[in-house]
């Protein structure tokens, strides 16, 4: 967590924020921030802010009014006293000016006592994503499988919620958790310039085969796809395919062990069409890259999450799942440049920059030979 370096540039900030009270989505319209309460009985309520802002008193700054969009959480730690995380990862000490929040939920219009809150989460669903331009798609996994961007909302099947990267998270069991998103224009991106595919994972298991996202493939025809895993003995391998139109498959392979399981890890695969360049990247750095050829992606059938439907007795894929945590899936209809993807990567993990993919371990020859 970042702390304020300097008091100027944090007045400069909270000043623009106060000009700012809505996040424009890509078609120009305004995101819904879902803001999730936790209240300190246990019980947890999810909405919307009934407020452009919230208004808080700090002992450094002296009364602030921020907006909701630009707030990414508040932590109280004791009676009206609280510590607040704003999205470009600032923190202060503060307290409520009001004595209660109003929120929207599905129980109708509520009023919150300050007193009652433990912690406040807010999520316009990828803030950083949702300012860049061609974002056709994101599922936020805010306890539904909305997509936030568009009207390509996901069926659920024994889907479950936990806390996420970014707010909540899609809960996947491994066994019999998947998501489908029925085909249509927006998201057949293989028509367009490029395509950028990302999201956040925390996988429960990397040994072996795991499909994160794939367009419908059938027996004769590949489509686009990321996977963990491309052979049945990988570890902790991200793969790509960027199938043709035809069907044939143009692939990307990161090393071993680039992906570890029990934490978040941001993931993307990008292809430029006007080059031919696809890229694999995790945590904002580029795993694997290789002129692909120019051609359209095959990007036109139903898309799956955490599943393969084609998957038959004897294939190796069979009967796999992904297991972990999936959030803020985006899916773009342009290749992300290298810029593009590490902002998104410090903005999503409240500033701070993430940590490079782990080194793969040495064998006993390498170490034996270290220093020589």
């Amino acid at each position: 967590m970042k702390m304020i370096r300097a008091v100027f540039g944090l007045v400069l900030f909270l000043a623009l924020l106060s000009s700012q009270p809505a996040v424009a989505g890509s078609d120009g319209t305004n995101l819904p921030c879902r803001v999730t309460y936790e209240l300190r009985d246990g019980s947890r309520v999810i909405g919307q802010s009934d407020d452009d802002f919230i208004r808080f008193h700090s002992p450094l700054l002296g009364d602030l009014k921020l907006a909701v969009p630009e707030i990414r959480t508040v932590e109280c730690i004791a009676t009206n006293s609280a510590r607040l995380t704003t999205t470009q990862g600032d923190t202060l000490t503060v307290s409520f000016a009001d004595s209660r929040l109003t929120a929207r939920t599905s129980f109708g219009k509520i009023k919150l006592s300050v007193d009652s809150i433990r912690k406040l989460t807010m999520s316009t669903g990828g803030l950083g994503g949702a300012r860049r331009p061609g974002l056709v798609a994101l599922w936020s996994g805010e306890d539904n499988g909305r997509d936030v961007i568009g009207t390509n909302d996901a069926e659920l099947t024994d889907m479950d919620f936990a806390d996420g990267q970014v707010g909540r998270a899609f809960l996947l069991n491994g066994n019999s958790s998947w998501m489908k998103i029925p085909a249509s224009p927006s998201l057949d991106v293989g028509k367009g310039d490029g395509l950028t595919i990302s999201a956040w994972i925390k996988p429960a298991n990397v040994i072996s085969f795991h499909p994160i996202l794939e367009w419908e493939i059938t027996r004769q025809k590949n489509a686009v796809q990321l996977w963990l895993g491309h052979l049945p003995q990988d570890r902790g391998v991200l793969f790509g395919s960027v199938s043709d139109d035809q069907g044939n498959s143009h692939t990307l392979c990161s090393r071993s062990g680039a992906v570890v399981s029990g934490r978040f890890q941001h993931i993307a695969l990008t292809y430029d069409k006007a080059s031919g360049m696809g890229r694999l990247f995790i945590n904002g750095r580029v795993v694997a890259e290789e002129n692909l050829g120019i051609f359209n992606p095959r990007t036109s059938d139903d898309l799956f999450i955490s599943r393969r439907p084609c998957d038959q007795p004897g294939d190796w894929t069979y009967n796999t799942f992904f297991a972990g945590l999936l959030d803020e899936i985006a899916i773009y209809n342009r290749a992300l440049s290298l810029s593009e993807i590490q902002t998104i990567c410090t903005e999503d993990n409240h500033g701070e920059p993430l940590p490079p993919p782990p080194l793969p371990a040495m064998s006993p020859y390498q170490r034996m030979n270290q220093g020589f």
